[in-house]
């Protein structure tokens, strides 16, 4: 009996040994967790044509400002405008009483009337005494007096004639018009109110709008490139592209042209003054808005770009992340470029189609696995398209 329960205490002492080094086993699985997946947002890198620009800030000017004066003293009887409205040069702005002009326009006339009968009777005369002058019946003393007469009279007729003439423009003075083609301001004055060629604030202001200007600045450090890319540019000049403030990544607002740099750097900014012309066909650039001012310097036909936010900085410069193969990421340098809206050019380091980290960076190890939580669209690659280079004619 000692013998058999010795020989099943050995085969219990074995079974509790084989089970402990199962749990153990066990144990020691379950301990290597799977690596936690962390979530990203992700975008392509983008390949097409790129506009090479510079960014500054700018203010909306209306092509030409104009006041609508009274050029004569009278009563407004009519106001022929409304607030808002876009009106042509030589339109009618408003109607000043005009009797009393047409009152003095008549009394010349009339003068005018009488001085042309007095000359031509002194003609006559004229041409009565010459003949008998000669024949010794009038006096040298009296046709050279008639000579005189009738030089007078004709030099009071062309008075007369010069103040109808004078007096007529006054006339037509009485209708105001607008001096250019513009939209109508805040009207300024109301009919039954007295006017006249002194009133410091006059009827309406009138702003030009089609074209209308952009002044922006940039750091004086970019005026040899620009100075450059004008040279290139031919007779269009630069392309400026106007942009809501702060919406570079949408649709431009208006196209236009670089017409003027400032001959001077401001001193206490660093910066240079530009000046470009936008057709404003539909009317969103209004005077006094402030817009982002893109000025196109060049094209890069087979630019790499990436969102702007998926580049990152250490110590050894500028680097990305980069989602595979599979769902894990790496480090890898880079070397940015100029900025396409809210995109940046990529110079070297990626290729068209890999898919880049934008949001989501802080925590990332290489090799730390991802996933993605959203993917930014490629619409953005729109400010790669927009506008056409044949628009600029420059070489990339």
């Amino acid at each position: 009996m000692r013998v058999a329960d010795l020989t099943i205490s050995r085969l219990l002492v074995c079974v509790g040994l084989a089970g402990c080094a199962g749990i153990a086993g066990c144990a020691g699985h379950r301990a290597v967790a799977p690596p936690k997946s962390l979530p990203v947002t992700t975008a392509k890198v983008l390949s097409g044509e790129a506009p090479i620009e510079q960014v500054g800030l700018g203010q909306v000017q209306a092509f030409n400002t104009a006041i609508a004066r009274a050029q004569v003293s009278g009563q407004i009887v009519r106001i022929q405008f409304t607030e808002g409205q876009t009106v042509r040069a030589g339109s009618p702005i408003a109607q000043i009483d005009a009797r009393p002009l047409e009152a003095t326009v008549a009394q010349d006339e009339a003068n005018s009337a009488k001085d042309q009968a007095a000359l031509s009777d002194a003609m006559a005369l004229l041409g009565r005494d010459t003949p008998l002058a000669a024949k010794g019946l009038v006096s040298a003393q009296q046709l050279d007096t008639q000579k005189s007469l009738v030089a007078q009279l004709r030099g009071t007729v062309a008075a007369d004639a010069a103040m109808t003439r004078r007096d007529k423009l006054q006339l037509q003075y009485a209708s105001v018009r607008s001096p250019i083609t513009g939209v109508t301001g805040l009207r300024l004055i109301d009919v039954g109110n007295l006017v006249g060629p002194t009133d410091p604030q006059g009827l309406v202001t009138i702003t030009q709008i089609q074209p209308i200007s952009v002044v922006f600045t940039l750091p004086q450090a970019d005026v040899p490139a620009i100075r450059q890319a004008m040279t290139g540019a031919g007779p269009k000049g630069l392309e400026v592209d106007a942009y809501a403030q702060g919406q570079s990544g949408s649709a431009p607002l208006d196209i236009g042209r670089l017409t003027v740099i400032s001959n001077q750097v401001d001193l206490g900014s660093g910066t240079i003054t530009l000046k470009a012309e936008f057709p404003n066909a539909q009317k969103v650039l209004w005077p006094g808005e402030a817009i982002d001012a893109h000025l196109v310097l060049a094209r890069a036909p087979n630019a790499l770009t990436v969102p702007s936010s998926a580049i990152q900085r250490n110590d050894r410069g500028a680097y990305v992340w980069v989602v595979g193969p599979g769902p894990s990421v790496s480090l890898r340098p880079v070397q940015p470029g100029g900025q396409v809206a809210d995109h940046t050019i990529v110079q070297s380091g990626l290729a068209a189609g890999e898919e880049v980290v934008t949001d989501g960076q802080f925590g990332l190890t290489p090799g730390a696995r991802v996933t993605r939580v959203s993917a930014q669209p490629a619409s953005a690659a729109q400010a790669l398209k927009h506008p056409a280079p044949e628009a600029l004619g420059l070489t990339p």
